[in-house]
């Protein structure tokens, strides 16, 4: 019964492992694809300190999607993507 019940615990840590690695988020792409989207001219009309602050929640973004926490990531990429300059 012990190894039966072992080998339940290993199989569902697998497939948890498996459906994890599916679904990763490329932390990378997510933050530079972000600065790609913003429109130069909107840029260039955007404050120092404003810019500032934008460049820490992308950062934010991008720690929080390193450190596996891509709930975060997603929810602060998504914020910065709602934003209007």
């Amino acid at each position: 019964m012990l190894r039966s019940t072992l080998i339940g615990v290993v199989a569902l840590g697998l497939m948890a492992g498996a459906a994890l690695a599916q679904g990763k988020m490329d932390c990378g792409k997510a933050y530079k694809g972000f600065w790609e989207k913003l429109d130069r001219e909107k840029y260039a009309k955007i404050s120092a300190e404003q810019l500032a602050g934008i460049s820490r929640l992308a950062l934010r973004a991008y720690d929080a999607c390193q450190a596996g926490d891509e709930q975060d990531a997603r929810a602060l990429f998504e914020r910065l993507d709602k934003m209007k300059f």
